[in-house]
Order: structure tokens, then C-alpha cells, then sequence
């Protein structure tokens, strides 16, 4: 029963926005690497951060990041947790979609997952590329900060925007 609430839920609130987010294993390999648990954690983190932001959820999406992560961002600049904190603020970082595609996704050491692959995205209003289909390749680095999984180096390079 609890588990037929659980889906019914998830269902309502996927039904009750407009904004989609996902992902889909891109390689034999990565469909593997998911059943980890460790790396599993981390995609679901990864899900939640994607979702926080196509909320427009500045506070949530801030809270994914380490103290110390930096992100070389799409725009060929090297960013810090508080410029993206403003970046999504300012409504330069505003989706209606984000999909992921997982290519390759690994432990490092203990306490560090590594997530590599694409992103393809549809920007709207004063982001760039707005009213675009944005692809874009990106490797993450999450790390393990008491618990909570945490993003602590992000790389994301635009290839197209058609």
C-alpha cells in the first residue's frame, strides 16, 4: 500500500508541472554503474537538483552544491557557488525541460561519483539560447559531505542550439 501512495504521488506531481526532467542510461556500462547504491543516491540527487531548478527553486538548487564547488560553466567561465546561486536567481539559468543522458558513471574512492554524459535542455526568457533545443556534454564530480551527496565539480560545454 504505502508503496501504490509513494507512486500515486510521484505521478501527481510530475502531472501537476508543466517542466520535465529525466535521464536514461546512454551505455551498457552506466545502466550497470546505476544499480550501485552509492551511485544511485547520486543520479536521484542529480534528479532532484535538475528538478529544482526547472521549479525555479534558487534556495533548493543552491543547497546541492559543496561550500567549495566550482562549475566551468556553458558560457566558457569558470563560476562558484554563489554565481550560480545568482545565475538561477537572475533567471539566466530557467528551463522548461532538461533530460540527461548517463554515458559513464563511477565511484571514485569512497566518497566521491563521478556522472559523464548529456544534457539536452530547452532555455525560455532571459537565458541564453531561449526558445532553443541546447545540447551539451557534462561531467560531475559529487562528493559525500556527511551523508548528503553534494556537487562539487561541474563541466558543462555546449555543442549545439538548434
Amino acid at each position: 500500500m504505502h508503496t501504490r501512495i509513494s507512486l500515486m504521488l510521484a505521478v501527481g506531481l510530475l502531472w501537476a508541472t508543466s517542466a520535465e526532467a529525466g535521464w536514461r542510461a546512454g551505455t551498457p556500462q552506466a545502466a550497470e554503474a546505476v544499480q550501485e547504491p552509492r551511485i544511485a543516491a547520486v543520479l536521484a540527487r542529480a534528479m532532484a537538483m535538475d528538478q529544482a531548478i526547472l521549479a525555479h527553486d534558487a534556495a533548493a538548487f543552491t543547497g546541492f552544491f559543496t561550500e567549495d564547488a566550482v562549475v566551468n560553466n556553458p558560457f566558457n567561465k569558470v563560476a562558484r557557488k554563489a554565481d550560480a546561486e545568482r545565475n538561477m536567481r537572475t533567471g539566466l539559468i530557467d528551463y522548461t525541460s532538461l533530460e540527461r543522458t548517463i554515458d559513464y558513471a563511477a565511484l571514485r574512492g569512497a566518497h566521491e561519483v563521478v556522472l559523464m554524459g548529456e544534457e539536452v535542455l530547452t532555455p525560455v526568457r532571459k537565458a541564453k539560447f531561449a526558445g532553443k533545443t541546447v545540447r551539451r556534454r557534462i561531467t560531475e564530480v559529487w562528493t559525500d559531505v556527511s551523508g548528503e551527496w553534494k556537487l562539487a565539480i561541474r563541466q558543462a560545454t555546449i555543442y549545439a542550439a538548434d
